[in-house]
């Protein structure tokens, strides 16, 4: 549980130590979700919506 001591004055800081570990944690994690391929799904909708938007772009000429 959180201090609620007026008189502490660490705020609930994370020590730098912990704060590189969960840095370098987040960071793994965020390469290994980038690095993985879309769905089939999700590529064919982000195909519609692009041609989509080509097509009403060109109509306003």
């Amino acid at each position: 549980m959180a201090s609620t001591d007026p008189k502490d004055k660490s705020g609930g800081a994370v020590p730098p130590d912990v704060a590189q570990q969960i840095d370098a944690n987040l960071k793994r994690l965020y390469s290994e979700t980038a690095s993985e391929e879309l769905p089939d799904t999700l590529t064919e909708l982000l195909a519609a919506l692009r041609k989509q938007e080509s097509s009403s772009g060109s109509d306003k000429a």
